[in-house]
């Protein structure tokens, strides 16, 4: 595996005690949402759930990875890389598990390292489009969430919101891909020392930043517009299954508001607060479907038995599919 690739992964899965040390905050965070509420209550919420509706939520883990991969191979066909159907689920599929199991987002470089190791292409392309792909994710989940702050007249936050996610993305964004401003990065005065070379390599002619630029060009239209037909068919599975949960749990405020909370509570998870989304997650669901009149500790049963469906059955699932397919992080893997 190239060294940009291979560092990324690897400090990503070693989680050194002063990057990862934040994260105990969720978890700090969700001991004091269970501590503040009735925990008998919590726990007849998640004894009493509906355990068929349960465990269609659980099996549906499966189209809703096979969809995301579906996406997953049109932007790597954009991008005349070829990558086999079974492989690519087995990959997207894999990549849950390895989540799960290590700190940070992790989980992605794997599919990076099994395009770069399957279809023998370079670590920078291969990363291009699990970056595509993580994209439409969260242009979905700022589109949701966005709704579901204005469906509750926090208006100005709304707006605030949208604004500040679309301009995260799109400055960075615009800034590599855009002839001029990548070039004006280029022209700027070189850093002395080991800060310039640094510099050099990531913006210099070869680099691996240039050839993840080249690779993010080559995305066409036509398949970015199919790309986003099948991000809205994985979303509305992924709100079908979270709708299921709350209907296993006695929580019946509709299809909508269940998603906007799940949305909010999936924006917030980004945040590097958190071990897989614990407590920030339960923190955003809790308030906002308390707004809406359900009892807290249902909510709170609600948010974790999301988490159980998608990071523990979706990571025991994955977890199959990397003894299947594994990907090496520590070599080239050819």
């Amino acid at each position: 595996m190239s060294e940009a690739l291979r560092h990324a992964a690897v400090s990503g899965a070693r989680g050194r005690p002063v990057v990862w040390a934040p994260r105990l905050l969720g978890v700090l965070l969700l001991g004091g949402l269970v501590a503040g509420l009735d925990r008998g209550r919590i726990y007849a919420v998640i004894r009493d759930a509906n355990l068929p509706l349960v465990g269609v939520a659980i099996v549906a883990v499966l189209p809703l990875i096979l969809v995301k991969a579906v996406r997953w191979r049109g932007i790597l066909r954009s991008q005349a890389v070829e990558l086999g159907a079974g492989p690519a689920f087995l990959a997207y599929l894999g990549s849950l598990f390895v989540g799960f199991a290590t700190p940070g987002r992790v989980g992605d470089f794997v599919k990076a390292v099994h395009v770069y190791r399957d279809c023998h292409v370079s670590s920078a392309r291969a990363f291009s489009s699990v970056l595509a792909d993580r994209l439409f994710d969260f242009c979905a989940l700022v589109v949701v969430g966005g709704a579901a702050l204005w469906a509750v007249t926090v208006r100005g936050t709304a707006v605030l919101a949208l604004a500040g996610s679309a301009l995260l993305v799109a400055v960075p964004l615009g800034l590599l891909l855009n002839d001029r401003t990548f070039g004006f990065l280029r022209r700027l005065p070189g850093f002395p020392g080991r800060a310039g070379d640094a510099v050099r390599r990531l913006l210099g002619s070869g680099s691996w930043l240039e050839d993840l630029r080249a690779s993010l060009r080559e995305l066409a239209w036509p398949r970015l517009l199919v790309a986003t037909g099948w991000t809205a068919a994985a979303y509305a599975i992924f709100f079908g299954q979270c709708y299921l949960l709350a209907l296993a749990v006695g929580i019946r405020v509709g299809f909508i508001p269940v998603s906007y909370a799940v949305a909010l509570g999936s924006l917030v998870t980004l945040l590097p607060v958190s071990i897989s989304g614990l407590g920030t997650r339960e923190a955003a669901m809790v308030a906002y479907l308390s707004a809406l009149g359900v009892l807290p500790e249902a909510a709170l049963g609600l948010s974790l038995l999301i988490f159980a469906t998608f990071y523990v059955a979706g990571g025991l699932m994955g977890a199959v599919a990397w003894w299947l397919k594994p990907a090496s992080l520590g070599g080239d893997g050819r």
